[in-house]
């Protein structure tokens, strides 16, 4: 062993035994402040820094990261020995036992892994543990069994090794593999089958003979995405089910029919889904299922899904409502209002609420809480980790750099995590007080019995915003439910695609709404000019395509897109909103809906209906 290496290792060891020293054992939860208690400097959290300190802080977690990529272990000791419990702290911890599992330093990966709490540890990271044989964990085996698409590499690691000490559940574990070839996770798929015994061939188109590899390979002629797209998909499945397995062919009706329902083709999805396998359906398939019975109102198919389905999905207020409505079609009156007690009490969800309506009642955002005291905002201020949240996010603010915006956010998410409801609500009011709005917001919607409505649905910058929706002659509250949706009312936020500030305009679109209405793209960039943008466009598009609904689609997905989703016939708007075949609009819709609402009450506006303002979606 050379020098340098000697003194590399004595760096960490002296680091590591100094964070063993300095820190109190981290298998011991931090106890939340008790109902009815000030909301004071929680047990665990570090004193308050100054901003200097945070920022240099940051950066230095910067390297640390940049070091850990080159398998650099002293700078994360050092950096892990000095540093309080934080987010950062946190991220540094999981990564560096991430590349130790990965080189099997398991003595070292021990050490660090009991500073986390269970609820501090990320997924690769347990599975790592479940490698080095730190932690015996079937249950988190069995979880990620089910799944049919990528995972990280320390749990494909331990997946493949439970594979080979046959210890997983087979049909399972074949299951996945045919999904991972489905989703073009080739690598993935061939070391499972390796792991299992019976290797895919290669390349997978020269599948031939009975074994469970080549079968798969077999498989994969329909299930790819070239193959579950072709036009004669159905006759295909139907020549391959004889060198088949059961559970094969009904894993590939299944894509077939789920390609189908994405395409909108509702009855030829549903006729597919009856073909298919039900053991094989991964939740995305049962949801689809399910959507392709209640795109034509098929109540009684679709109320047979719902009781099929896995208790996780019959449980979601989603599917509580939509069994409830089945059995309303069907006359079952007294099931369906249990069942919509279930949804409303969800919380202040979209299928909460159109649940509250189906019972008669109607959104109530009557705060039970009084606003927190002075008193009550200073003591979260004075919260280490609430302050170092806050120092980043103006430090950020003040350099234009949206990576530390995202670890200021980290931040504030690990400092609040442990609080009661009083507590969250008064870093609510500090965070909307800094103009940290969706923090403030988060803090707000995690509340579950004192509820401040004005927390959650907060209105900056109405003066602007109702003046332009009034030139745009569109609901102030439409217009606020889509920017808590966009943005969170941040200031100059930017998407991955472009998107950019509170009502997230496209830069090409906010050319052409300039030139429409006389004025300079260069706006986009101002919350003045960007609301003024946002307001002028939502108000052209409910204009162009008739429909709210339809506007709020197209304002996410595309005019174009929106349109290819209605119906051939009139459609009601939240039958055509939960069989949109995209996620992202899926959700969107759904929340910026509930979320207009929500802002109606709030502003005291007549319209307060969430199933009223759904509406019915006009025919195609």
């Amino acid at each position: 062993m050379n020098r340098h290496t000697l003194f590399r290792r004595s760096l960490i060891t002296a680091a590591v035994a100094a964070m063993a020293a300095c820190t109190s054992p981290i298998e011991t939860p931090v106890e939340p402040v008790k109902p009815g208690t000030h909301a004071g400097v929680l047990p665990g959290t570090h004193a308050v820094e100054t901003p200097s300190q945070v920022v240099s802080n940051y950066q230095w977690y910067q390297s640390v990261f940049e070091a850990l990529k080159n398998n650099d272990d002293t700078q994360a000791a050092q950096f892990l020995a000095q540093q309080a419990p934080s987010a950062m702290s946190n991220t540094v911890r999981n990564q560096w036992l991430k590349n130790l599992g990965k080189r099997g330093n398991w003595a070292l990966f021990k050490q660090q892994y009991t500073q986390l709490t269970a609820d501090e540890r990320d997924q690769e990271t347990r599975c790592y543990a479940a490698v080095g044989g730190i932690e015996r964990n079937p249950a988190l085996a069995a979880e990620l069994i089910q799944s049919l698409t990528r995972l990280p590499e320390g749990c494909n690691a331990y997946l493949n090794q439970m594979a080979a000490a046959g210890q997983l559940d087979t049909e399972a574990a074949w299951r996945r593999v045919r999904g991972l070839l489905s989703n073009n996770q080739i690598s993935d798929a061939r070391a499972l089958a390796a792991a299992l015994g019976s290797p895919l061939p290669n390349p997978l188109s020269s599948a031939s003979g009975g074994s469970p590899g080549q079968q798969e390979a077999l498989l994969y002629s329909v299930t790819s995405r070239d193959g579950r797209r072709s036009a004669d998909v159905a006759a295909r499945i139907q020549a391959l089910s004889g060198s088949l397995t059961s559970a094969q062919t009904g894993f590939a009706w299944a894509l077939a029919a789920h390609n189908q329902a994405l395409n909108q083709n509702m009855d030829t999805a549903l006729a597919y889904f009856n073909r298919a396998d039900r053991k094989q359906l991964s939740t995305e398939h049962w949801e689809w299922y399910a959507r392709a019975a209640l795109r034509g109102q098929r109540w009684s198919d679709l109320a047979g899904i719902i009781r099929a389905m896995p208790s996780s999905l019959q449980n979601d207020p989603t599917w509580q409502y939509w069994l409830g409505r089945s059995l309303a079609a069907q006359g079952q009156r007294s099931q369906a209002e249990a069942l919509y007690r279930q949804a409303a009490a969800s919380g202040r969800n979209f299928y909460a609420l159109m649940a509250t309506e189906a019972l008669g009642g109607k959104v109530d955002t009557r705060n039970n809480v009084a606003d927190s005291s002075r008193s009550d905002v200073q003591r979260v201020a004075q919260d280490g980790n609430i302050a170092r949240a806050l120092a980043l996010f103006q430090a950020a603010q003040n350099s234009g750099d949206w990576t530390m915006r995202r670890q200021a956010q980290a931040e504030w998410r690990y400092a609040i995590k442990n609080y009661n409801e009083a507590t969250l609500l008064a870093s609510s009011t500090l965070a909307n007080e800094q103009g940290f709005y969706e923090m403030g917001i988060l803090s707000a919607d995690r509340t579950n019995q004192q509820l401040n409505y004005k927390l959650r649905y907060i209105s900056p910058f109405r003066d602007v915003t109702e003046r332009y929706a009034a030139q745009a002659n569109v609901d102030p509250a439409w217009v606020y439910g889509l920017i808590r949706q966009e943005s969170r009312f941040m200031l100059g936020v930017r998407s991955r695609v472009g998107a950019t500030g509170l009502m997230q305009v496209m830069p090409a679109t906010a050319d052409e709404i300039a030139r429409k209405i006389g004025m300079s793209s260069a706006e986009l960039h101002t919350m003045d000019g960007n609301i003024r943008m946002g307001t002028w466009y939502l108000g052209d598009a409910r204009n162009r395509m008739g429909d709210e609904i339809l506007a709020t689609a197209g304002y996410n997905a595309g005019a174009a897109r929106a349109r290819r989703w209605q119906a051939a016939v009139p459609l009601e708007g939240a039958i055509y909103a939960e069989t949109i075949p995209f996620d992202e609009t899926r959700t969107y819709v759904k929340n910026v809906m509930a979320n207009a609402t929500y802002y109606a009450s709030v502003f005291n506006e007549p319209q307060t209906s969430l199933t009223r303002r759904m509406g019915t979606v006009p025919a195609r």
